[in-house]
C-alpha cells in the first residue's frame, strides 16, 4: 500500500466515518469502496446464494439483497448473527433475506448453508464479518471448508486491525487467521490481489479470496 492510500485507510477508519454509512437508510459499518468492489464481484459471479457472517443493523445484508437480485432475481441472502435485536425493519420485510440466529461457528451453519445450496444451485458468495477474534475467524474458515466449492468468492473483512494498518496492538484478528489457515491449507484459495488492490485500500486485506 503506499503512503497516500495508507493515509487515506488511517483517515477513512480513524475518523469513523464508516459508522455513518448508509444503504437505503439501514446502518452498513463497511467501506463504501468495498462495497462498489464486492457489487463489480457479484456482477461477474451471478451467485445463487449470498452467505454473511455477522448482521449487526441489517444494512450490508439489504445491500447484497437489493444488489444480488438485480443480478439474478432467484438470489438469496443467508445473515447469520447471535443476535437480530439491532435488525432495522427494513430488513426484515425483505422475503430475499433469511436471518439465522446463532454462533457463525456452529455446525449446524453448515448444515444450513448445505441445505440452501441444495435449492439454490450455483456460486456463493461468502463475507465474514462477526466475532473479529483470530481464534473465532479461524473456526469460521474451517467450518466453510465443507461447504464451500471451486469458484466460490470469499472475503474476510477487518483484517485491516491489529496494524494493517489501523488498530495496532488490538490483538490478533482476521489478517492472522486468514494467515494460519492458508498455512495450513494452501491449495484451498486463491488470493484476489488485483481485486483488494483496486481503489487502493481495503478493510478486507489478503481477504479476498477465490476457492480452488
Amino acid at each position: 500500500m503506499n503512503k497516500e492510500a495508507e493515509a487515506y485507510h488511517q483517515w477513512y477508519y480513524n475518523s469513523e466515518v464508516w459508522h455513518d454509512v448508509k444503504y437505503m437508510g439501514v446502518p452498513c459499518y463497511k467501506s463504501v469502496a468495498d462495497m462498489w468492489n464486492y457489487q463489480e464481484v457479484l456482477a461477474e459471479l451471478k451467485p445463487a446464494l449470498i452467505v454473511e457472517f455477522g448482521t449487526r443493523f441489517g444494512g450490508s445484508a439489504l445491500f447484497f439483497s437489493v444488489t444480488g437480485r438485480a443480478i439474478n432475481p432467484d438470489l438469496k441472502v443467508v445473515s447469520v448473527d447471535i443476535s437480530h435485536e439491532d435488525v432495522f425493519p427494513e430488513v426484515l420485510l425483505d422475503s430475499a433475506i433469511q436471518l439465522v440466529t446463532g454462533s457463525s461457528s456452529d455446525p449446524q451453519v453448515a448444515l444450513r448453508i448445505e441445505k440452501m445450496r441444495a435449492l439454490y444451485p450455483g456460486p456463493v458468495f461468502f463475507i465474514l464479518d462477526s466475532d473479529h477474534s483470530k481464534s473465532h475467524v479461524l473456526a469460521e474458515l474451517e467450518l466453510l471448508r465443507r461447504v464451500t466449492k471451486s469458484g466460490d468468492y470469499l472475503v474476510v473483512e477487518d483484517s485491516n486491525i491489529n496494524g494493517h494498518p489501523v488498530l495496532p496492538g488490538w490483538g490478533e484478528g482476521p489478517y492472522e487467521a486468514i494467515q494460519e489457515y492458508m498455512a495450513q491449507y494452501p491449495d484451498d484459495y486463491v488470493t484476489d490481489s488485483v481485486r483488494e488492490q483496486k481503489f487502493g485500500f481495503t478493510f478486507a486485506p489478503s481477504g479476498f479470496l477465490i476457492k480452488r
